[in-house]
């Protein structure tokens, strides 16, 4: 199978999703060409730096503004998702080479914009490959809702209904889950990783992250940490964000909590499961992964809009505990540490609501997709041979009659 996977690296979330796709499809079809592009620096790699980079000044520097922008392209201010929708569609067509040389069984997209992308494609090129939307977060926002699309994958099945709500054809949503790494679901144990940490294995352990880029207020959140009555031990990941690392392995010199601090890690899984909460932003990927590991979360700092959503969902399903008062972060935790039997519920909960398959299941739908349009096709080629079948029957039944009429007629004489 020829499959052409679709993302825009802004974040980690969309490309890791993208992988992981490609992953799947290997282990279960390793005979499959596979190819996935950053639409964005494929298109025009100028446009992509002006593009993403203002996007992540915005959340970095001023968050609050990128949070109105998310509100109001889904509200009543349509003027910026109007501009944006007409940049999209210029863009779009210069995906028309990459089509044609490709020429892919099935388009999968892992980020709004290359969805929007793709539905402009079917529509208004005649692109007749079934396309897949993978929404990377827990709530179903306007910019991932196009037409055109065959099937949207949804993380949690209360987006089900508001996307309906929203006018997408229900028999289009499929509720698998994000998809993470087959080697995401490798098991560690968690006193051998702690050992090699030269952490105590019989301690209540936390594990405070900011995502790939190592975003949020994760120095405060720490230096709090260190005052919990509790005995505590804790692990920090920085991801790619040096400054962070160094200001944190300054701090743990100090810290009365015993403390290791990681910069960037390719096994964040490993980290998870020798963890008892895990205190992080409520980026979709990151989320995804805590369930699968079991992990309850406390949350901060998360990024105005679609972060915001994710935590709703999380703390409205008893998934997680609310961090976003930094001041409050002592009281809350301690309460918790005091309650196993609310922290075992929430696990059991992020149990329940973990989708380990997602993977595999993706990969199932696209093959079925990918049959139902060569049925299709067949059925459209049948009908026209079929139409110029008739046509033919139709002429050569005509000149029949003719030639029986002149016939008739020569044999009177």
């Amino acid at each position: 199978m020829k499959v052409l996977i679709l993302s825009v690296s802004a974040g980690g979330g969309h490309g890791h999703a993208a992988g992981a796709i490609r992953d799947y499809i290997n282990l279960n079809n390793p005979d499959s060409d596979i190819k996935i592009v950053d639409t964005l620096k494929y298109i025009n790699p100028i446009i992509d730096k002006v593009v993403i980079g203002s996007y992540l000044k915005t959340i970095k520097r001023t968050p609050s503004l990128y949070g109105k922008l998310y509100t109001y392209s889904e509200g009543d201010y349509r003027l910026a998702t109007t501009i944006s929708s007409k940049f999209i569609e210029i863009m779009a067509y210069k995906l028309l080479p990459l089509f044609e040389e490709f020429s892919p069984d099935i388009l999968v997209s892992t980020h709004p914009f290359s969805t929007e992308m793709v539905s402009v494609m079917k529509h208004k090129y005649t692109v007749n490959f079934p396309a897949i939307s993978v929404i990377t977060d827990y709530y179903p926002h306007g910019s991932w809702l196009h037409a055109n699309i065959d099937a949207h994958i949804v993380s949690n099945c209360a987006m089900v209904e508001d996307m309906v709500s929203k006018g997408i054809c229900k028999e289009t949503i499929y509720n698998l889950g994000i998809p993470v790494k087959p080697s995401f679901m490798e098991k560690f144990d968690r006193s051998v990783t702690l050992k090699e940490l030269n952490l105590n294995e019989h301690k209540f352990t936390i594990l405070i992250m900011g995502g790939s880029l190592g975003l949020g207020k994760i120095t405060d959140v720490y230096e709090k940490l260190c005052n919990i009555k509790q005995d505590i031990q804790i692990i920090v990941i920085t991801g790619s964000n040096q400054k962070l690392y160094h200001e944190l392995t300054k701090l743990k010199e100090y810290s009365p909590k015993e403390t290791h601090i990681i910069g960037f890690t390719n096994t964040v899984n490993k980290y998870m499961q020798a963890c008892d909460l895990l205190l992080t932003k409520p980026g979709g990927l990151t989320i995804t992964e805590a369930l699968i590991c079991q992990i309850p979360l406390g949350l901060f700092s998360p990024i105005p809009g679609q972060e915001e959503k994710n935590a709703q969902f999380l703390l409205k399903n008893n998934l997680a505990i609310n961090l976003s008062d930094i001041d409050k972060c002592i009281e809350v935790i301690e309460e918790l540490l005091n309650c196993p039997e609310k922290l075992k519920l929430m696990r059991i909960n992020c149990e329940n609501f973990s989708k380990p398959n997602a993977g595999n299941d993706i990969y199932k739908l696209i093959k079925m997709l990918m049959e139902n349009n060569r049925i299709n096709n067949d059925i459209e080629t049948s009908e026209k041979i079929f139409q110029k079948d008739s046509t033919s029957k139709t002429f050569f039944k005509s000149v029949e009659r003719y030639f029986m009429k002149t016939a008739s007629k020569l044999f009177c004489l």
